[in-house]
């Protein structure tokens, strides 16, 4: 029977088979009579094997190869067989709880006799190996002749055994002053000078095989054959791995890219220089004012299509901290202290002739006017009701008093709007200085109501 086994068992074998070779070497050398046919065919299988070899020791690599059974290969096997026993019992123990008999319904006798039968095994091994340990068959038997004759063939047959007579027939050296060695070489010798000069001239007087084109297009092409495998293993290997050195990063590299900034801005500046004074450029041209303003126009339209973009989205993101919040605070009421010093300084004491007259200030008029006048109903829900007089909401009276007049109100309101405002040709634009400056006011009048 054949087991597959590992090439790395076979070193020690190996070495000891060309130890024997070389000794074989110097013993008798057997003679060979050649012809042309032989000396083609160890042309022919040189060639080949320098093509075949490679690719079939990377095909045999990792491989196993077969052996003959030793005495210790069929122990293992043995062993294997007996573990699988083991295994098999041990399937079998871990089943057995989950019997039809295990699962039945224990009752007092059964768990009874179950211990009793335990205890009683176990008292009736440990009494048996006791009465028996060092009265055993095997350790009385007698050697008999059967048993010594197998016993040195499992010997003979072992690799200390072996290595053994290896050594013995290694330290062997045989005498080469004998007659019969030194006949025994010239002959040899003279055998084998015949040999290679009659095989010599026949190679002389016919054409070589080693000069055959079919040959020399053979070695060729495994030449360039063994290049491509090398390279595409270059290249698979070559694959995934980075260059630890990247030139970008040294410092020689940025010195010089330093360096040819310098330069280059030195240059420029030194064309500049020599170009200065040939042209001349007037900035008041119409070319130039025409460009000019179509740069001012454009930079304008892209702000606002930015502004417009923008609007509504924080400029900055973050968690509002306590600290944050207290520098925002502290803010707040440096602003308000600075609103009140314009306020005193540019709009109180001021004659205010021109601003009653624009149409920002009326509207901001009508807002203060209707702020007074929820004042006022506020003034009147604490001042009056709260004296003993009480306006019922759910009476239809309010009800239709209340909607009548906040009909009106925004009649009056639009019809105002129509009449001062847009009949007028004007806009109302939040962003100038007068609509910005009267709702200051408002605010701070309503403040200081408010305070009051």
């Amino acid at each position: 029977m054949r087991v597959p086994v590992s090439e790395d068992v076979k070193d020690e074998p190996e070495e000891e088979e060309t130890e024997e070779e070389e000794n074989e070497d110097k013993g008798f050398l057997k003679p060979v009579i050649e012809d042309l046919s032989m000396e083609l065919a160890r042309k022919c299988t040189e060639i080949i094997s320098d093509v075949h070899y490679k690719e079939e020791y990377k095909k045999s690599k990792g491989k196993c190869t077969f052996v003959t059974d030793t005495p210790m290969l069929n122990h293992v096997k043995n062993i294997g067989a007996f573990i699988s026993e083991i295994k098999y019992k041990g399937k079998v123990k871990a089943e057995l709880p989950n019997s039809l008999y295990k699962r039945m319904p224990a009752t007092i006798d059964s768990v009874f006799a179950r211990e009793i039968s335990q205890l009683q095994s176990k008292v009736a091994y440990k009494q048996k190996h006791d009465a028996a340990r060092g009265l055993s068959d095997y350790a009385r038997m007698k050697e008999p002749p059967e048993i010594k004759h197998a016993m040195e063939v499992t010997k003979h047959q072992s690799d200390i055994s072996y290595r053994k007579g290896v050594q013995d027939t290694h330290s062997y050296t045989a005498e080469l002053d004998r007659p019969d060695i030194k006949k025994a070489t010239q002959i040899s010798k003279i055998i084998s000078n015949a040999e290679y000069k009659k095989g010599q001239g026949i190679m002389n007087k016919e054409p070589a095989v080693i000069g055959r084109p079919d040959f020399e297009h053979a070695v060729e092409a495994s030449k360039l054959f063994s290049q491509v495998k090398y390279k595409e293993k270059f290249e698979n290997e070559m694959k995934d791995k980075k260059h630890h050195y990247n030139p970008l990063e040294s410092t020689s590299f940025r010195q010089r890219q330093l360096a040819a900034a310098l330069a280059s801005g030195r240059e420029y500046k030194k064309l500049f220089e020599e170009n200065k004074g040939t042209y001349h450029f007037d900035a008041d041209a119409s070319e130039h004012l025409h460009h000019r303003g179509v740069a001012a126009l454009q930079s304008q339209v892209k702000y606002k299509e930015e502004y417009e973009k923008n609007k509504g989205k924080s400029m900055l993101e973050f968690v509002e901290t306590p600290s944050y919040q207290a520098s925002k605070e502290a803010q707040r009421m440096q602003s308000e202290k600075v609103y009140k010093e314009d306020f005193e300084k540019e709009i109180k004491g001021r004659s205010s002739l021109d601003l009653d007259k624009t149409p920002e200030f009326l509207h901001v008029k009508y807002i203060t006017n209707l702020l007074r006048e929820k004042e006022y109903k506020k003034d009147l829900e604490n001042e009056i009701k709260g004296r003993g007089m009480e306006l019922n909401s759910e009476v239809l009276d309010i009800q239709r008093a209340k909607r009548a007049s906040e009909i009106a109100s925004e009649k009056d309101y639009k019809r105002d709007l129509e009449t001062e405002v847009k009949g007028k040709g004007m806009q109302v634009s939040p962003d100038t200085l007068d609509v910005q400056r009267a709702k200051r006011a408002s605010e701070m009048a309503s403040q200081v109501r408010e305070q009051r």
